[in-house]
């Protein structure tokens, strides 16, 4: 295992566990979507090796489009502003695959940024989330989070 690799890995569970402990239940989901797409990925390349960006790996667009989808409920039912950046940041992701395979000469770095940067986007999001959400805990008490109550 490569020490990026492992960096990413600690990166992800450090800022889930920040985001799953001090967050609300949309932050909570969110950092559960988070952890079983990297703990997918990291399967994945440890069974299958790591990939060069040359063409379209169609593992990671099930596991892309499947985040997608999670992240844009998450967005359209959260009583929260930040998914919809994560949701923006995953759709970046997925226009990437879709680059590739209209474009296949596209530059490789062009696609790993697109593919790959937008996870730092949605941590970033996540984090930012579950402050947001402790602050405001502290200054108007509890409040609903999801848009529509469904007890």
């Amino acid at each position: 295992m490569n020490s990026q690799f492992v960096f990413i890995l600690a990166l992800v569970i450090l800022a889930s566990a920040v985001a799953y402990r001090r967050g609300g239940p949309p932050e909570r989901f969110a950092a559960l979507v988070i952890v079983a797409w990297v703990g997918s990925d990291a399967v994945y390349h440890l069974l299958f090796g790591f990939g060069t960006f040359a063409r379209v790996d169609p593992v990671h667009v099930v596991f892309d489009v499947s985040e997608l989808a999670a992240v844009v409920w998450l967005a359209l039912r959260a009583n929260r502003v930040w998914p919809i950046v994560a949701a923006a940041a995953q759709v970046m992701c997925v226009s990437g695959h879709i680059a590739v395979l209209v474009e296949p000469d596209g530059a490789r770095r062009a696609y790993w940024a697109m593919t790959s940067l937008p996870q730092y986007i949605q941590l970033a999001a996540l984090v930012a989330g579950a402050a947001a959400h402790q602050k405001r805990l502290r200054l108007i008490g509890r409040y609903r989070s999801w848009r529509y109550s469904w007890t």
